[in-house]
């Protein structure tokens, strides 16, 4: 009986410490939900926030979000009103 749990301990937390091990990645590479972005835009008329579309990007992050519009790179915003957009965001 003693044998026994003197292997079963040492199993038990070899098992523990895979499981974290596991757990820990998947946490780390899952991906962020994508939302969606927006541009200011100046020069037009009503609406100067214009929509973009869905983008990997988010309110939180590092490099700033560009993308291409019309050839031209613009930083990706949230969305505020018409008038104006909200924060600029992050690549995920």
């Amino acid at each position: 009986m003693r044998n026994l749990k003197t292997i079963m301990i040492p199993v038990a937390i070899l098992v523990f410490g895979v499981g974290s091990a596991f757990a820990t990645n998947k946490a780390k590479t899952e991906k962020k939900a994508s939302i969606f972005a927006y541009h200011f835009d100046p020069a037009a008329p009503d609406e100067k926030c214009i929509p973009f579309g869905q983008i990997d990007c988010d309110v939180t992050g590092g490099t700033v979000c560009t993308e291409l519009v019309n050839g031209s790179p613009k930083v990706m915003q949230s969305y505020l009103s018409d008038t104006e957009c909200g924060q600029a965001l992050f690549r995920n």
